[in-house]
């Protein structure tokens, strides 16, 4: 069928999606069909011819003949600008004169003036917008869209207020509704939108409860019919629990305006029926606040959200920054605009803290603080706890019949949630530890008693805030609540136990699940105590720590307990050389053993070691506490020590437990709990990535591995064994470890960022990634050697690799991920390693059709890099300097190597012939010649413009791309290298400081380190000119153009003089200058 015309397919599109009703089935399946019918039309209308050489001589004579019309006569501009469009656009030029004659007709057409009275009628629209609001909104787009943004700074969050009118407040609350009901958990851009909704009027009411002027003070809480209106919107509920949720937390935000501005009326009037009936709205939210527990939605589905935890999108960071200027379009106060993922989460945060501290300090709130805590210590059992996954699967949470809804108990999770995010917000908080201190007093089960604890083990998060929970448990504050009833109950259990296997009774009793958990809390205090305690001061809080040994080797205490007190003892590890002596001492003596059996043999008796408990005990719930502490603490103490002469065999049976027992079956294991299948993964590669750091690899270690390589049949002959060396062998042979960590790599580089931006755990899962492709590194750094005594039993690591593309292409393509940019370094040193090694990269790359995302992904890279305003102290870890270096080391490599592929020259054909159009081709080579012309931020880029002059030379200099990338820059495009002669040229360099000393002046360091990249970047530069007059071909009119630039602005007026004395007719031909006779060689060698 026909496609319809213009007009009737615009008639159908208007009718079916601007009426002012849903459009009916028949719109619709007319709108269907009108599109399916004008397909071939946008098709044509989307397709163009390419350039063609005859058409360009065409245009170049300035006279061009086009099919409908008379020939037309073209000058310089009209040429220069259709030329410039086909470069840039990569357009048929004959096509861009016809697009400049129908946009020269148009301007004649639209020149000609408006009709009055359509003038007046415009006029007349144009005002009405800008009543409505449109001028505003205008000004917000240029304020949140330039360029250059102002941060929000971590000390000025006092300064942004949003002060906003009724009308708009009530709109964004429906707004939050109608978001709130149609978002889920794993929508993370449209929560994150929600979020930003919710926020903005947070802020608003905080901003104005605290606002203490009262020239300034808002509608919200000046305006009494605004305030009755809204009172009720709020107070409604919502069927959506969701929705409620996020209702239910700007109720909470109103009732502190309520509250606030409450004691200021009344401290301007004494109108008793306004300030009775303010005090009611107040307790009727209180009473709704706390009965639907906004605590818990707060702390669980908003702060504790993966959309809330990782960055935001970029899109959603544009809207989230267009809401708070919307809202506040009428503030005086100074504009912050957030284009920093952590400036969001910490505003958020920090407002809030400001929420909370209103609500902890105000008397009204305090009352009901009180109420609701003698109600949570009536209500719940002294005896248990909450049914917990990792304990029993086979019990469920109604069989435990405790109610897990306190709004107490919720509000302490909620403040400590709050300040394990930002620590800093904890200084000079009085009124913060004034409810600490009220929160601890008189507890009488153990649910708010580990809730209070679990707010102690946040607040202990910074040197400040561990000084004072050290003091607050020393017992002079609480009765029950202290450091003396941990060790005593540690030491209480133990005689109890031991006393039981003294006895003729054969079952050990069970241990009280409730003391459990309260144990599990006292110990994550003092885990962040002991962490974050001032290093002077810390070494004498705590001088005897056997306690924490004695329940390791105890079959009946739970293994999120033993996971509990191990990593208690490992923040002990870096308090002092002594303590960790009695660390590795106490737990030789006290904690389960690592039996090391001899492969093909097995244990004569059943022993309860680290084994039985991962496989028989942990296995069986699905949870991996104890053995997830038991790595980290062995990881630790290994870390810190200095002794390695012995390679690791000392750590032999370690090493042999973490790779068999443990990495091994990991992939294929249960897990109640997926942040444990990676907390578990990261320990194991932590592990391995520490071998591999710590020990070397000598001849002598390869030859005596190699005469012992038959099978080990003593526990003397695995003693021998080195670590380090097994694991490079399971690398070159593809056996378990191998495996484990390229299934983690196969993941791709998409599931990493979808895993990372909507799961709690994927900050988890990058790090084993991180981690894995650190280990690769680590190992191609000694396989080689190896190889050459194994094989052909072992093999490098790039044949392993090659046995299945995909592994290769994985481990690549995470030079995309720009989340974390430790990864991207990763990659590109992979990438280096490969290209040294396979000869047939490219074509690999080509074969398997990724060779285009590769280009693209390094040339997307790299441009972030040259845009980057931060200095980046070690250069070994610049993702621009890595890229660059790649790019010089393989361009002298057999063609077609990496270099051709992502400069982007053709790698199909003979790589001399190729023409570069780095306008129309994104690649390196467009990001390394833009920044070049501009040579913009010398002092974060000066390393950059080094390596990037030097690699221009390199490419002028090698045979096979000396002729794409000579005859590129001969155009006038790229004559800039000559201009740059006369900039960083005579550029003066950094002056010496003379007034600091040597050694300890980093500024001195800093200068130094500038003339050194200044001076050879100018030697890169001064070869690239003067190779282009030694190799340029002059019998061509661009050459002879490009070099008589090159002497113009290398020489200025005598290179006129050499242009009428026509030195480019013959090599011999003598050039008379003011000094006499001089031949053209020669001056060409000068």
């Amino acid at each position: 069928m026909a496609p319809p015309p213009p007009r009737e397919l615009l008639a159908v599109v208007e009718a079916a999606l601007l009426g002012p009703a849903p459009a009916s089935p028949a719109q619709r399946v007319e709108l269907l069909h009108a599109v399916r019918d004008a397909a071939p039309a946008f098709r044509t209308l989307l397709s163009y011819p390419v350039p063609k050489a005859s058409d360009r001589t065409q245009v170049e004579a300035k006279e061009v003949r086009l099919s409908d019309m008379p020939p037309i006569t073209l000058d310089d501009t009209d040429v220069q600008t259709a030329l410039k469009l086909s470069d840039e656009l990569n357009l048929n030029e004959i096509e861009c004169v016809r697009l400049l004659v129908s946009a020269n007709r148009e301007s004649v057409v639209l020149d000609q003036g408006l009709d009055a009275d359509l003038m007046y009628e415009i006029q007349n629209q144009m005002e009405a917008l800008f009543s409505d609001g449109l001028r505003q909104r205008i000004i917000t787009l240029v304020k949140v869209y330039p360029s250059v943004h102002f941060k929000l700074k971590r000390t000025t969050t006092n300064d942004l207020q949003l002060h906003v009118g009724p009308k708009e407040v009530k709109d964004t609350f429906s707004i939050l509704k109608d978001c709130a009901a149609e978002v889920n958990e794993n929508s993370t851009v449209e929560l994150q939108i929600t979020y930003g909704v919710l926020f903005s009027l947070v802020i608003t009411f905080v901003s104005d409860a605290l606002s203490n002027s009262h020239e300034k003070t808002s509608l919200p809480s000046s305006d009494s019919s605004f305030r009755h209106e809204f009172h009720e919107l709020v107070m409604k509920t919502c069927n959506d629990t969701t929705a409620e949720g996020f209702v239910g937390v700007v109720r909470l935000a109103w009732t502190v305006l309520l509250m606030l501005t409450q004691d200021r009326n009344s401290a301007r009037d004494s109108v008793i029926n306004a300030s009775s009936r303010a005090v009611t709205d107040i307790w009727s939210c209180l009473d709704i606040i706390c009965c639907l527990n906004a605590f818990k939605f707060l702390r669980e589905r908003v702060m504790q959200a993966a959309a809330y935890q990782v960055p935001p999108h970029p899109l959603c960071l544009c809207r989230l920054s267009r809401w708070v200027q919307i809202l506040s379009s009428e503030s005086e106060s100074p504009a912050y605009y957030l284009n920093d993922d952590d400036d969001i989460v910490y505003m958020y945060t920090g407002y809030a803290h400001k929420l909370m501290m209103c609500f902890l300090s105000h008397p009204t709130s305090r009352d009901k603080i009180k109420e609701i805590k003698e109600k949570a210590m009536n209500a719940l059992s002294p005896y248990s706890l909450p049914w917990d996954h990792r304990e029993d699967p086979n019990i469920s949470g109604e069989q435990i019949g405790q109610p897990t809804n306190q709004p107490f108990v919720s509000l302490l999770e909620l403040v400590g949630e709050i300040y394990q995010k930002e620590p800093e917000l904890v200084h000079g908080n009085e009124e913060l530890w004034t409810f600490v201190v009220y929160a601890g007093e008189d507890h009488t089960n153990t649910q708010t008693l580990v809730a209070f604890l679990g707010l102690l083990s946040t607040l202990a998060s910074s040197d400040v805030g561990a000084a004072k929970v050290y003091e607050l448990l020393q017992g002079k504050i609480y009765r029950s609540v202290g450091w003396n009833t941990l060790f005593d109950c540690l030491s209480i259990y133990e005689e109890k136990f031991k006393k039981s296997l003294q006895s003729s009774t054969s079952m050990l009793p069970d241990f009280p699940e409730g003391d459990a958990q309260a144990l599990v809390a006292y110990l994550a205090v003092l885990q962040k105590v002991v962490e974050n305690g001032n290093p002077s001061e810390r070494r004498k809080w705590f001088p005897d720590i056997e306690p924490l040994f004695k329940l390791l080797s105890y079959e009946n205490v739970p293994p999120y307990l033993k996971g509990a007190l191990r990593n208690s003892i490992t923040a002990f590890v870096k308090v002092s050389p002594q303590l960790k002596d009695a660390v590795w001492s106490y737990l030789e003596q006290y904690d389960l053993p690592v039996v090391t059996v001899p492969p093909g043999q097995h244990a004569a008796t059943q022993v309860y070691d680290m084994r039985f408990e991962l496989n028989e005990v942990e296995a069986r719930r699905e949870s991996y506490p104890s053995t997830i502490s038991f790595l980290n603490l062995v990881n630790a103490l290994i870390a810190e020590e200095r002794n390695i002469s012995d390679k690791g065999r000392r750590f032999m049976g370690i090493f042999k437990f973490v790779y068999e027992d443990v990495f091994g079956p990991f992939p294929q294991r249960a897990y109640a709990d997926p942040r444990e299948k990676w907390e578990l993964a990261l320990a194991c590669l932590e592990h391995f990535h520490m071998v591999l750091r710590m020990y070397d690899i000598k001849d002598d270690d390869i030859y005596a591995a190699f005469n012992t390589s038959g099978p080990s049949t003593s526990n003397a002959s695995v003693e021998k064994q080195l670590p380090v060396l097994e694991l490079v062998k399971d690398f070159m042979c593809g056996k378990v470890a191998f495996r484990n960590i390229m299934n983690i790599i196969l993941m791709g580089v998409d599931t990493l960022i979808n895993e990372r931006t909507t799961q709690t755990y994927g900050i988890l899962l990058e790090k084993a990634v991180h981690l894995s492709l650190e280990i690769f590194i680590l190992v191609m750094e000694r396989d080689v050697v190896l190889a050459d005594v194994f094989r052909p039993l072992y093999q490098p690591l790039d044949i392993i690799l090659s046995q299945n593309h995909r592994q290769i292409i994985s481990l690549l393509e995470f030079v995309r991920y720009d989340y974390l940019p430790q990864i991207q370094q990763c990659s590109i040193k992979i990438m280096g390693i490969l290209s040294s090694r396979i000869v047939g990269l490219v074509q690999l790359l080509l074969k398997e059709d990724v060779a285009k995302s590769v280009i693209e992904d390094y040339a997307a890279c790299l441009e972030f890099r040259f845009d980057d305003f931060q200095v980046i102290e070690n250069t070994k870890d610049d993702v621009g300097v890595l890229i660059l270096q790649l790019l010089i080391d393989n361009i002298c490599r057999p063609a077609p190597n990496i270099t051709h592929l992502l400069l982007r020259f053709d790698v199909n054909g003979p790589i001399e012939r190729t023409v570069l159009k780095p306008k129309s081709h994104y690649s390196c080579l467009k990001i390394i010649l833009d920044n070049l012309e501009k040579v913009t931020k010398p002092d974060i880029n000066a390393l950059l413009h080094e390596f990037s002059f030097q690699l221009m030379y390199e490419s002028c200099l090698d045979p096979l791309t000396c002729g794409p990338v000579m005859d590129l820059l001969s155009t006038t495009k790229y004559q800039f290298f000559s201009k740059h002669v006369g900039t960083i040229g005579v550029s003066p360099l950094p002056k010496r400081n003379n007034n600091q000393a040597l050694r300890i002046s980093m500024l001195h360091e800093f200068v130094m380190k500038c003339r050194k990249h200044n001076l050879k970047t100018r030697a890169w530069l001064l070869k690239i000119q003067a190779l282009a007059l030694h190799v340029s071909d002059i019998s061509s009119s661009v050459y002879r153009e490009a070099c008589l630039a090159i002497l113009n602005d290398t020489f200025g007026h005598c290179a006129e003089n050499m242009k009428n004395a026509s030195m480019f007719q013959s090599p011999g031909t003598p050039i008379c200058t003011s000094s006499g006779l001089m031949n053209r060689n020669k001056l060409v060698r000068r």
